[in-house]
């Protein structure tokens, strides 16, 4: 893979023994893609990045099991996606519970609001990624899961940086245009002020 550390065996190994400079060498690799595919899915800045802390903190608490791993980055982008579907069932759980206590207490209605919203934005993007032609849908997927360059992704599929920038271009657009039509007006809203980040361009 494009993003696999050279010697990535060797640093898995010494972060396995407890060393905590490997462990750093690790975070600071996968950090910055992780939370880009965390952050579209979830739509929130700060809960994306609290999302990946607690990754690296369970990679930190199981390294001793690292060793056995043959894909590092399959296994943390794993992880996340784990974690994602566990915080869509713990919000269903609280929205069932406020419901049924009919709480009627503002800030808790936020939440139960909050909760709806990002299962609604998750399910729907997941949706509309579907969709997607298999060339558009494997071009996005190398940008958001992978965090591939233009460049890259141009090497990968033998394509030019410019045909690349028009496919990724076009799926950000239909993704969008489909969430925005798929939703309601809270949702919009939320769409309008969370933007699609600008390494997609």
């Amino acid at each position: 893979m494009v993003h696999t550390l050279e010697n990535e065996k060797e640093v898995l190994r010494d972060v396995a023994a407890g060393n905590r400079l490997a462990f750093t060498i690790l975070y600071r690799h996968y950090f910055s893609r992780l939370y880009r595919f965390v952050e579209f899915f979830c739509g929130d800045q700060t809960d994306a990045e609290e999302i990946v802390q607690d990754c690296f903190l369970k990679i930190w608490e199981r390294r001793k099991t690292l060793e056995g791993i043959l894909s590092f980055e399959n296994y943390i982008f794993r992880m996340a996606k784990n974690r994602l579907y566990d915080i869509n069932k713990q919000m269903e759980r609280r929205r069932k519970m406020a419901a049924h206590a009919s709480l009627n207490v503002h800030i808790e209605d936020e939440v139960v609001e909050k909760q709806v919203v990002f299962k609604q934005y998750y399910e729907l993007s997941q949706q509309a990624i579907a969709i997607l032609t298999p060339r558009k849908r494997e071009i996005f997927l190398m940008s958001t899961q992978k965090g591939m360059s233009l460049d890259e992704i141009a090497v990968a599929t033998d394509l030019s940086r410019a045909a690349v920038k028009k496919h990724l271009y076009e799926s950000i657009h239909f993704i969008k245009s489909y969430l925005k039509s798929h939703t309601s007006w809270s949702l919009i809203m939320l769409l309008m002020v969370l933007p699609f980040p600008e390494y997609f361009f």
